[in-house]
C-alpha cells in the first residue's frame, strides 16, 4: 500500500482485504449489487473491500456506510475507480500524558467506537495495564512497533455472533 492511501486503510494487514472487481460485468451490462454485498459478507472484522468498477458508484457510499464502512476513492483512469472501503478509524496519540491519563481517555474514546470500528492509540510504550481491560470489555487489539519508541495499539469493536 501507498502513502497517498488514508491511514484507516493502511493500518488494515493486507491478508484481511477482499476485492470485489465488478469491471468486467459493468461492461456486459450486468448488476453487480449482489456480487459486492457478497464480498463484504466475506470481509473479516476489522478488515476492508476493494471494490473496482469502470465508474465512480457514488450510491454505494451509503449502503455500506450503514453496513459500518467509511470509503476512500481513487480515479486509476476514467473508466477505472477503485474504491476502499474501510471501517471507521479514531487516532488517540497519547504519548505527552502521564498515567493513569492514557488509560483513561482510550477507555473513554473506547465508548463511541462504533461497531467495527477501529482505534489507533499512539503510544510511546506498550501499555500493559489497559490490555486486561480491552479484553474483559470485549475488544481485540493488536500492538505493533513501527519504531523505538513509538507503539502502535490497534483496538477493535468486533461483532459478536
Amino acid at each position: 500500500m501507498t502513502d497517498d492511501l488514508p491511514l484507516a486503510v493502511r493500518l488494515i494487514a493486507p491478508t484481511r482485504i477482499v476485492t470485489a472487481d465488478v469491471r468486467e460485468a459493468l461492461r456486459r451490462g450486468e448488476e453487480p449489487f449482489s456480487r459486492i454485498m457478497a464480498a463484504r459478507a466475506e470481509v473479516p472484522d476489522g478488515g476492508a473491500l476493494v471494490v473496482r468498477a469502470i465508474f465512480e458508484p457514488a450510491p454505494l457510499y451509503r449502503v455500506m456506510e450503514r453496513h459500518g464502512f467509511g470509503h476512500h476513492t481513487e480515479a486509476l483512469a476514467p473508466d477505472d475507480w477503485r474504491i476502499w472501503f474501510h471501517p471507521p478509524l479514531i487516532v488517540l496519540d497519547v504519548r505527552e500524558m502521564e498515567p493513569p491519563e492514557p488509560m483513561a481517555h482510550t477507555l473513554a474514546a473506547l465508548e463511541t467506537l462504533p461497531l467495527n470500528g477501529t482505534l489507533l492509540q499512539v503510544n510511546a510504550r506498550v501499555p500493559h495495564l489497559l490490555l486486561p481491560h480491552l479484553e474483559e470489555r470485549g475488544f481485540t487489539h493488536e500492538l505493533r512497533e513501527p519504531s523505538p519508541g513509538l507503539v502502535h495499539l490497534l483496538v477493535r469493536r468486533v461483532a459478536t455472533a
